[in-house]
Order: structure tokens, then C-alpha cells, then sequence
């Protein structure tokens, strides 16, 4: 489960009084996101709302924590209206260990994160070029036939993979080999799916060395199957499956 780690205070936006919130109070509600490679995502919402001591102003905020894969923290934004955060709220997990196993389960975790973190700075560090070739070499280890479109001018698809059996199928895959911190919109899904109608193809795949914003899952997910998008937590659970 998720907790908040620090003192929350909000100064509210009419009178520039402090509040304390007590974050050990607050009630949270789970769901599930997104069902995705590894698993669950699971969505912590830490909700509520206060009254200014001052001025008596109404203040709601939301503090929201991702649980992806199960157990591990992922990441976590929030909220405020009527005021605001002096300082961004920490969610993190609150991890209760079975100690009969720790030190067995410990080993087995930290050779894995070796791994993730060694192959994490390995895309970190590619080209864009690189990159479209690493994720195609993916594809082609799945069965299909690859071809990867010009540098330049790629009408919105870096790959398009096939397979004839036991029926034609057509992906066509776009690389964003972006910072961790610089997250794939909306805008970009679109656009794809876009490319995807006109083409005709089967389903479409971005795949990103960052993440996704709320919006872009949203309006892949309204898809269903037609189109899958790989974060980077996606694409290093492949690199240790591959």
C-alpha cells in the first residue's frame, strides 16, 4: 500500500493563510488503472478538503499515487483548487516485509534491479535511430518481418511489422525516444491512430523510453485493442523476457 511521507500545508489563494493538513487522517480509495504487461496499475487517491482557519475559504485537494508493478511505486501527481501546495506532497510505498524471507527475497531483487537498471541507462543512452532499431529487433524476436521507414519524413510510423500466419497482420510502431521526463501526450496518440485508420493496419504500438500522460492512456484505452502503448517500464520488462 501507499502512504504520504511528509507534512502537507496549503496556503489558500485568498488570504495566503497556511493550513496543516493531517495526512494520517486522510481516508484513500484504490482502483484499477490500466491492466498493462506487468500487470495492474493501481491509482492511490488521497482526497479531501478543508476550510481555511482565516478567511473560512472552501479548499479541496487530491494527492494520487501509481502502484505499477504491483509493489513497486511508479509515480505521483496532485492537485489543489482554492489553494495550493507549499510543498509537493510525497507518496511512496509503505512496504511491510515478511523478515523469515528478507534476506532470500532481497538478493533475488536486487540482481534484478541490476539488470533493469543496467538496460534503463543502456536505452537512456541510445540514438533515436538506435532506439527504432532496438524496439524493431523486439518485434523480430516475436515472429514478425520488420521494415523500418526513412529517418525522416516517416509519416508517423518508424516501423511497420507483418506477419502472414496463420493470417496477414499489419503494426505499424512509433519510437519516441524521449527523457524519462518528458512525457508522450495526447496529441501524439491521435496522430497515430490516425496514421493507423489511413493505413488500414491491424493495430498500432508507441513505444517511448519516457512515459504517457493520464490523457494519452485514456485515449488508447477508448481503442481497445487497436492500439498498445509501451512506457519504459514496459519496455524493460520485455528486455529481460526477450
Amino acid at each position: 500500500m501507499m502512504r504520504i511521507s511528509n507534512n502537507v500545508y496549503i496556503r489558500c489563494n485568498e488570504c495566503d493563510n497556511v493550513t496543516l493538513v493531517e495526512v494520517d487522517n486522510l481516508d484513500y480509495k484504490t482502483s484499477v488503472v490500466y491492466d498493462r504487461p506487468m500487470g495492474e496499475e493501481i491509482e492511490y487517491d488521497f482526497c479531501g478538503e478543508i476550510y481555511c482557519d482565516k478567511c473560512h475559504s472552501y479548499i479541496e485537494f487530491c494527492i494520487r499515487g501509481y502502484e505499477y508493478p504491483v509493489g513497486a511505486f511508479n509515480f505521483s501527481d496532485s492537485e489543489c483548487h482554492g489553494g495550493c501546495f507549499i510543498d509537493e506532497p510525497v507518496v511512496e510505498m509503505n512496504y511491510e516485509f515478511d523478515f523469515d524471507y528478507y534476506d532470500e527475497a532481497y538478493a533475488e531483487y536486487e540482481s534484478t534491479e541490476y539488470i533493469l537498471e543496467y538496460n534503463r541507462e543502456k536505452i537512456k543512452k541510445m540514438s533515436p535511430r538506435n532506439f527504432e532499431y532496438f524496439v524493431a529487433d523486439i518485434f523480430k524476436k516475436h515472429g514478425f518481418s520488420v521494415k523500418i521507414t526513412q529517418a525522416t519524413r516517416d509519416g508517423g510510423k518508424d516501423i511497420i511489422a507483418t506477419k502472414a500466419d496463420p493470417m496477414p497482420y499489419t503494426l505499424i510502431i512509433e519510437c519516441k525516444h524521449w527523457g524519462e521526463n518528458h512525457k508522450v501526450d495526447v496529441s501524439v496518440v491521435r496522430s497515430v491512430y490516425g496514421v493507423q485508420m489511413a493505413m488500414q493496419a491491424n493495430q498500432s504500438v508507441i513505444v517511448t523510453s519516457s512515459r504517457f500522460t493520464k490523457d494519452a492512456r485514456a485515449f488508447a484505452e477508448e481503442q481497445q485493442n487497436l492500439m498498445t502503448l509501451w512506457d519504459i517500464d514496459d519496455l524493460l520488462k520485455l528486455t529481460m523476457n526477450v
